[in-house]
């Protein structure tokens, strides 16, 4: 019942049927039906994902860092959201793409090249259009030139760009009218988070020449598993087989390339070194 009544708020308020007064009126509803509920499902109204309370009711065997998933309708998976800090980010690619728009002229060379004084006439016969001095220029010679490619990508991104700073800029403002939060240290700390696991990979490429494929794999797939919070032993040795299928497809079927000399290898004796260089 009350997710039902959220859902259908929240339908209100993105096609603007809905105030501030019939908010609090349908918010003091719902939690004057579930006032008898001792759990933290009696304050399951609300209108954005980041406000639903952290849940606890979790398997004592099973411990993980990421955040339980509030409750959505299958038909709200595929909904595009603009969520808090969305107006920062789209002003941040309009920039980007009006600097794209200034560095053209330089980038492409036609700030220093010579026009003609018809240009009309110039541009047709580019195009393939009208002759000059009896030459006829065929229509896909443009195509080949440098400049065509980002002149074409310039007229989609910068309006596209526009339009979305300009439908960022009005959830921004609604937000701001009906006292949602509009701050974007939720939105940064995720994306500071997922360089976390950028340096993983980082750091993954570095052992392989050390360590080989087989362990460096190995170890990066059990790690990876205990980070995400898989953490019992049931999960960690999934993990671990799931690398080693990993390696067995990739590196001794498949026989990508990895280093030619390994570090660890080194210490093995001549054949066993070259079988684990083949295989693993």
């Amino acid at each position: 019942m009350i997710s039902e009544m959220k859902y259908n708020l929240r339908k209100m308020l993105d096609l603007g049927y809905c105030n501030l007064g019939m908010l609090l009126k349908a918010r003091g509803s719902g939690l004057t039906k579930t006032k008898n509920k001792g759990d933290l499902n009696s304050l399951n109204l609300y209108l954005f994902d980041e406000q639903f309370p952290i849940s606890e009711n979790v398997q004592a065997s099973f411990q993980s860092e990421c955040l339980p998933d509030g409750k959505v309708k299958l038909e709200d998976l595929f909904e595009f959201k603009r969520k808090r800090g969305d107006f920062l980010f789209s002003l941040v690619l309009l920039i980007a793409a009006l600097f794209f728009m200034v560095s053209f002229f330089t980038e492409t060379g036609w700030q220093s090249r010579k026009l003609p004084n018809d240009l009309g006439t110039y541009v047709l016969h580019q195009f393939g259009f009208v002759e000059i001095e009896g030459k006829v220029v065929r229509f896909g010679r443009i195509l080949k030139q440098g400049w065509v490619g980002p002149l074409l990508c310039l007229m989609v991104l910068i309006p596209a760009a526009i339009w979305n700073a300009k439908s960022s800029f009005r959830v921004h403002r609604y937000r701001k009218r009906f006292l949602f939060p509009i701050s974007i240290r939720y939105e940064l700390e995720k994306y500071v988070a997922a360089l976390e696991y950028v340096a993983y990979f980082i750091l993954y490429t570095v052992l392989v020449p050390i360590l080989g494929y087989l362990m460096s794999t190995l170890l990066l797939g059990v790690f990876l598993t205990w980070r995400v919070g898989y953490r019992t032993t049931r999960w960690i040795l999934t993990g671990l087989l799931s690398s080693l299928i990993i390696v067995f497809v990739f590196r001794s079927f498949l026989q990508i390339k990895t280093p030619i000399s390994i570090w660890l290898y080194d210490f093995l004796p001549s054949a066993m070194r070259g079988f684990m260089l083949t295989y693993f």
